[in-house]
This record gives structure tokens, C-alpha cells and sequence, in this order.
């Protein structure tokens, strides 16, 4: 049996749009990612001032990637990968993301901020 690797399964593919989307400012994009759930607890500027304010403390050193999806299924439990979260490396910071499919889609329903 082949294991794919978080990055590319739909959660890390989310999480990683997402953390670009955040990155670019564009908030409205990354907003859109969000479940309706999260979408009432963050708005697009809730989302901004969030994110401005988690990379306030970021050290934005040069690495090849800005941002990189870790692959949780190295960690010892290859349960994780079908939890379906995913923790994004975002220069020195984090986020962890948890998606869940929505019919076809897949949306963000949980945002951890911060590296733990």
C-alpha cells in the first residue's frame, strides 16, 4: 500500500492555499476557504488582524519556501493523515488547519494559530 504524504492530500492542499492566500493578503481568498462556522467567527478583517498579528513575532528568515506543509504521518501514527489536519510551517510561525469535506469541497473547520 501507497501512503501519500499530507502535502498532498486535500487537507495539506488546502492548508497550503491557505497559508499562500494569507501570505499574498489575500484575505478574501483565504476567507472563502473557511467553513460557514469559521466564516461567522472570523471575518475577512478578523482574519487580517490574526494573521498580521501572529507574524508580528515571525522571523521572516530566507528559506527556499515560505511556507511548507509538514508531514504529520512521519510523526509515528499514520492515523493522523486521516484526521484530516495539516500543521503549516509559515516562515518561524505556524498554523494547524483541520478540513473536512463539504459534499465535493473541502473546508477549513478548525485554525490553530501559532507554532506550539
Amino acid at each position: 500500500m501507497i501512503r501519500m504524504k499530507t502535502k498532498d492530500m486535500p487537507h495539506g492542499v488546502v492548508s497550503l492555499k491557505f497559508a499562500r492566500a494569507l501570505l499574498e493578503g489575500d484575505y478574501d481568498k483565504a476567507h472563502c476557504m473557511l467553513s460557514a462556522e469559521l466564516q461567522l467567527e472570523y471575518s475577512v478583517m478578523q482574519l487580517k488582524k490574526r494573521f498580521e498579528h501572529m507574524m508580528s513575532i515571525a522571523n521572516p528568515v530566507d528559506f527556499p519556501d515560505d511556507v511548507e506543509v509538514m508531514d504529520n504521518s512521519e510523526l509515528g501514527n499514520p492515523s493522523f493523515d486521516d484526521e484530516g489536519w495539516a500543521y503549516v510551517a509559515i516562515w518561524t510561525e505556524a498554523v494547524t488547519v483541520t478540513v473536512k469535506p463539504f459534499g465535493p469541497e473541502y473546508f477549513i473547520t478548525e485554525l490553530i494559530w501559532g507554532r506550539p
